[in-house]
């Protein structure tokens, strides 16, 4: 382990590639709102907001009305007067500028505005662990942005004439590169054109809850759980969804990405002590803040008497039908549970008072679907004994 005095464990600092003349997207990508914010207000806070210091801003096009704007967030601008070279030149001017005390930076082009802060500290956590030179974020095995990079790389890259700009350097040094897989599908996206643009603005109203990619990415690949866990909150998100579309069919205003999520997150941290609140906390730091009371409500859960259908409450009962990643009937699930571990009154009394439970929640279900259960999850391929599969 790196100690926190070493030249790895340094601050490292923050390069945004801003210089370009966003031909393709006919506005100033800089400038364009998100989310109540700037799109390099965005980029410039999420770095700071991770700690690196200083941010240093290559500015090129429109320069002179990006400056004062840079310095109102606390960055250092760049003057790159060669910018309409590409954005290698850009990188260039930015090394350059990079501080001699500087030991590792972010780099990130301004047009990948919604990287999520995790994906930031987790890239620091692999660096102070000893991981560089080069460690570059993925997703479903995928480079994305920002990569953290050694300074002292600089002058090479700096020197670099080859083709292909920075991805062709790193073809060239393939020895450098080091992968960290992340839970986050922004690091791909980027906003070139004005459809992405507007996807971006779209998605930013659920950013806090995960899609079903970044859910199986946590799960699989930074989290490395069990696959016949992972099997089990596959199956358990698609019943949840399932008992929310069908809800929503009935008027019910419910979220079945949510669900989705809830039902693949719920056991995130099985095995632990408390693992409901232990996944709920794990949830709120990686900032899938609407999935963190999923996960916390899935083995208890108080329901206020006229209270809505919740997703917490789908969520909660799509556990309770669902054994290993097959579909089982309710009262199955629970006599099982109680032959196995039904060894003590109070052991007993425990599981009873979760069985009366999920009775009530599953009768309030089919009073909002119109149906029962089992009819509902029969029409959606989710018969009792289906898998996974």
């Amino acid at each position: 382990m790196i100690n926190s005095t070493s030249p790895a464990a340094a601050t490292p600092a923050g390069l945004v590639l801003a210089a370009g003349l966003s031909s393709r997207m006919k506005q100033f990508k800089p400038l364009l709102p998100l989310g109540g914010q700037s799109v390099l207000e965005r980029v410039v806070g999420l770095l700071r907001h991770a700690g690196t210091a200083p941010v240093l801003v290559v500015l090129g096009h429109r320069a002179t009305e990006l400056e004062p704007v840079v310095r109102s967030l606390g960055a250092t601008p760049v003057l790159n007067p060669d910018y309409e070279q590409g954005m290698f030149s850009s990188l260039r001017a930015g090394l350059a500028a990079l501080p001699p005390t500087c030991r590792a930076f972010f780099l990130l082009p301004v047009d990948i505005p919604l990287v999520r802060p995790h994906t930031l500290a987790r890239l620091r956590a692999a660096w102070d662990q000893g991981r560089g030179p080069v460690l570059h974020p993925t997703f479903q095995g995928e480079w994305g942005h920002p990569p953290l990079i050694a300074a002292e790389l600089a002058p090479a890259i700096m020197a670099y004439e080859g083709p292909g700009g920075l991805r062709g350097f790193w073809d060239q040094r393939p020895e450098l590169a080091q992968e960290v897989a992340v839970a986050d599908r922004f690091i791909l996206r980027d906003q070139d054109h004005p459809q992405d643009y507007d996807a971006l603005k779209a998605e930013l109203t659920g950013y806090d809850t995960p899609d079903q990619a970044e859910c199986l990415a946590l799960l699989r690949d930074v989290l490395e759980l069990e696959p016949e866990l992972v099997a089990h909150s596959i199956m358990v998100g698609r019943v949840a969804r399932t008992l929310v579309q069908a809800a929503r069919k009935a008027g019910a205003e419910l979220s079945p990405e949510l669900a989705l999520a809830g039902g693949l997150l719920h056991d995130v941290a099985k095995g632990q002590a408390d693992h409901p609140a232990a996944g709920a906390e794990l949830l709120a730091g990686l900032g899938f803040q609407a999935v963190a009371p999923l996960a916390a409500r899935h083995v208890d859960i108080d329901i206020a008497p006229g209270a809505p259908l919740s997703e917490a409450e789908l969520v909660h009962l799509a556990d309770k039908l669902v054994q290993a990643d097959c579909r089982v009937a309710l009262d199955q699930r629970f006599e099982d549970k109680m032959a196995r571990k039904g060894d003590s009154p109070e052991a007993r009394a425990a599981i009873q008072r979760r069985w009366d439970l999920a009775r009530s929640i599953a009768r309030r279900v089919e009073a909002a679907l119109g149906m029962g259960l089992e009819d509902c999850l029969d029409r959606a391929g989710l018969a009792m004994g289906s898998d996974g599969s």
